[in-house]
Order: C-alpha cells, then sequence, then structure tokens
C-alpha cells in the first residue's frame, strides 16, 4: 500500500509537472505572436534584403504593422497585391494601349502612364489631388520661393500607383479582375490603417511635393543639388531615382525602395535619414553626405 501511494504522488507530481510545461510553452507561444503583430521602431526586418518580412509585405501577418490582407491570399503570396502575371490592368491608348474591347485587363485612365504588370485597384481620386502648399506667407519670387509650386506639380504614374493604397479609398487587398483566375481575385479587407495614410481626402498639400521636374526646380533653387552629382548613398546617383522621360520627375520611389532591395536606410528608404542624410541630399542646407556614409 505505500508502494501504491508512492507511486500515485510521483504520478500526480509528473502530471502537474507536465501541465506546468505546457502552460509554459504557450504562454511562450502567446508572447511570441504578440511580438509578430507588435509594430516596432525602427522597424526589424534588414534592409536591403528584399520585401519578405517588410511593412510591405501583405500576404502574411508577420509585417510588423496593424493590417494584413484579410481575409488571407489562400497560397500567402505577396507580390500579387500589386502585381501579377497575366490579364493585370492595361494602358489606355493615350499611352500606347490597345484601346476598349482589345485584348483582356481593365483599362487604366490616362494619367496611370507606368503600370508594371499592375495588380492592384486604381485609386479613383487621381485627378483631384491638392499638391504641396506652404502658405501665403512664403515668399512667390527668387530662389527662395518654392520651385516645386512655380512649376506645378502632377502625382506621375508610379506615385498614383503607391496612393492606391496609401490614399486610404481602396482596400489594401483589392486586386484582381474578372479575367483573373478566382482565387486571384480579391476584393475585401480593410484599407491601410489611418497613420499609413498619405493623401487622405485628396490633401497632399502637408507633404514632401512630388511630380515636379527635378531639373527646372534645381536650374532656380540654388539649394537643391544636381541631380547628376548628388548620391543616394550606395544606391547611386539621384538621377537614377527620378522618373518619367529623361528621369527628371521626383515622385515617391525617388525617396523610398519599395521592394526593400539596393538600400541602405530605414523605412524602405534608398538611403538612412539618420543625421538627415536623405535630406541632405538633395538639399544643399549642409555637408553634402556624399557616398561615405549611410
Amino acid at each position: 500500500m505505500e508502494n501504491m501511494r508512492t507511486d500515485e504522488t510521483m504520478g500526480g507530481t509528473m502530471k502537474r509537472l507536465a501541465q506546468g510545461l505546457l502552460i509554459t510553452a504557450f504562454g511562450l507561444s502567446l508572447a511570441s505572436s504578440a511580438r509578430a503583430f507588435t509594430p516596432q521602431m525602427p522597424f526589424a526586418y534588414p534592409a536591403g534584403t528584399g520585401i519578405n518580412g517588410t511593412v510591405h509585405d501583405l500576404g502574411t501577418s508577420h509585417n510588423e504593422m496593424s493590417y494584413a490582407g484579410m481575409p488571407k491570399d489562400n497560397l500567402q503570396r505577396i507580390c500579387i497585391f500589386c502585381h501579377a502575371p497575366h490579364s493585370t490592368y492595361k494602358l489606355s491608348p493615350a499611352n500606347g494601349g490597345p484601346g476598349a474591347g482589345v485584348g483582356s485587363g481593365l483599362q487604366a485612365p490616362d494619367a496611370f502612364d507606368y503600370l508594371p504588370l499592375w495588380n492592384h485597384q486604381l485609386t479613383g481620386n487621381f485627378a483631384a489631388y491638392t499638391m504641396y502648399q506652404n502658405g501665403p506667407g512664403a515668399p512667390t519670387k527668387g530662389p527662395h520661393a518654392s520651385q516645386a509650386i512655380q512649376n506645378g506639380m502632377t502625382p506621375g504614374g508610379t506615385s498614383l500607383l503607391c496612393l492606391s493604397c496609401h490614399d486610404g479609398s481602396v482596400a489594401i487587398n483589392a486586386y484582381g479582375n474578372s479575367s483573373q483566375l478566382p482565387y486571384s481575385v480579391n476584393n475585401g479587407g480593410p484599407t491601410i490603417d489611418p497613420q499609413y495614410q498619405i493623401g487622405k481626402d485628396n490633401y497632399l498639400g502637408n507633404h514632401h511635393p512630388i511630380g515636379f521636374d527635378y531639373d527646372a526646380v534645381q536650374a532656380v533653387d540654388t539649394e537643391i543639388r544636381s541631380a547628376d552629382t548628388a548620391q543616394m548613398g550606395a544606391a547611386g546617383p539621384v538621377r537614377n531615382h527620378l522618373y518619367g522621360p529623361g528621369n527628371t520627375k521626383m515622385e515617391c520611389g525617388s525617396c523610398h525602395a519599395v521592394h526593400n532591395k539596393g538600400n541602405t536606410g530605414e523605412t524602405l528608404l534608398w538611403r538612412s535619414d539618420a543625421s538627415s542624410h536623405l535630406c541632405l541630399t538633395c538639399h544643399d542646407k549642409g555637408t553634402d553626405p556624399g557616398t561615405a556614409t549611410p
């Protein structure tokens, strides 16, 4: 009888120990999951390593942001949210497209003159953005006047693609069209969170100007560096990051490496803004960081 009681006691102790280990493991699992959903600044993904695990990795919940495609893509794809291999948007006739009734896929409006196999629903607000404004007290003549305002700004096709998500008017996983396979079509889910919205309510007045001719601005503003000599660190000259014919237009992608490739900076920037390196790349208001710094 004494041996039986000893065995029962030992058995009970082992059972409680196993339960404790399971509870501990479950708690650690929850803590790990919580960390995966908790935004961190700066974001933990290494710069220059690619899109996986970054804030633009919308196919999974490990992008450290408070949004992901809902419902999730059944293949946990990443590229599908912006690009697809077949039946994507086609250019309008004004941009070399075939016209209505020819080919598959939806025809984009004329404003969208750059469609790299684009699959995300386009913003409908493309014609109505209020561009950068610095107020009636700003100079209107001479080099200290905002030359972007003086020369005019219109978001280029590449920036309009960014705004399709970032202006908050379209769900982040509103992608695909009826010409695609059913599992490549998903028109539900949330829009981008307010803290990441740029161009909300069609207003870009308090954001860095885009859609202007960099060379025209630099020709007048004595505190803007040449696009051919100013260097984005290891990412090469600013000229390589401008858009349109002749690479002259400043757009969203001029500062941001949206796929996290070839960049050396945080928050998908082409170069780090530590010590304002990114700002001082173009703006001659301090020592030119050159290529020796991040």
